[in-house]
């Protein structure tokens, strides 16, 4: 994949320095060795292309890629909100078995392994001060943030480029992107390159299944 898009894209590209070590001066680096651009990403979207999954090539969705582009800004906007509604949950769902010493027993038992929170199915309703399905559904809402923040958190761990998590890490912590310019030391139209290569990335990361047409 990476190969048709250094020919079609990196070729007629003015920062590509061509010769014996075909030097993008952009990346600073060889372009067969550079894993994302945000010029390649253009050319997927604009010409709904191929994307790499696991070694095979499938058909971007472009409705289905440019909803998911939206998605992950508001979920990058929203990290600090998730973390503390995921605080709120697990209070209430703590509150709500609190009644019954055993399940509680049970809860501090479990809590945070993989098999997460214990299941309110086949308990009594009279262990529980809400009713069982709310219960249910609150423990399956908490879940869902907290995998939600633990990919963000693993992505923004595993971005080599210091510049780039601490970009990521700023938008995670609700800054303007003014500041973010200011406090990473590049324009405001480098920012934005950046913030759409790591929008970009993290999309392909979370949505694969939604950005495949198959």
């Amino acid at each position: 994949m990476n190969d048709k898009l250094i020919e079609s894209v990196c070729e007629k590209c003015p920062a590509t320095q061509w010769g014996k070590k075909s030097i993008c001066s952009v990346h600073n680096l060889h372009v067969g060795k550079i894993e994302t651009c945000p010029e390649w990403d253009n050319y997927i979207i604009e010409n709904q292309g191929l994307l790499d999954r696991s070694g095979q090539l499938g058909y971007i969705n472009l409705e289905a890629a440019l909803e998911v582009v939206q998605k992950v800004e508001e979920e990058i906007k929203d990290y600090h909100w998730m973390v503390k509604e995921v605080e709120r949950l697990r209070k209430e769902i703590d509150k709500a078995i609190s009644s019954n010493p055993l399940i509680q027993e049970k809860l501090v038992a479990t809590y945070g392994d993989a098999a997460g929170m214990p299941s309110g199915k086949g308990l009594r309703l009279s262990t529980l001060t809400i009713p069982e399905e709310r219960y249910e559904k609150r423990i399956e809402r908490m879940k869902s943030l907290e995998d939600k923040v633990r990919q963000i958190n693993d992505f923004a761990i595993g971005l080599s480029d210091s510049k780039y998590r601490t970009v990521l890490e700023c938008m995670m912590d609700g800054m303007r992107m003014n500041s973010i310019a200011r406090h990473v030391g590049v324009s405001r139209q480098r920012l934005n390159e950046i913030k759409r290569d790591i929008v970009n990335r993290l999309a392909r990361e979370l949505y694969s299944e939604e950005l495949l047409g198959f």
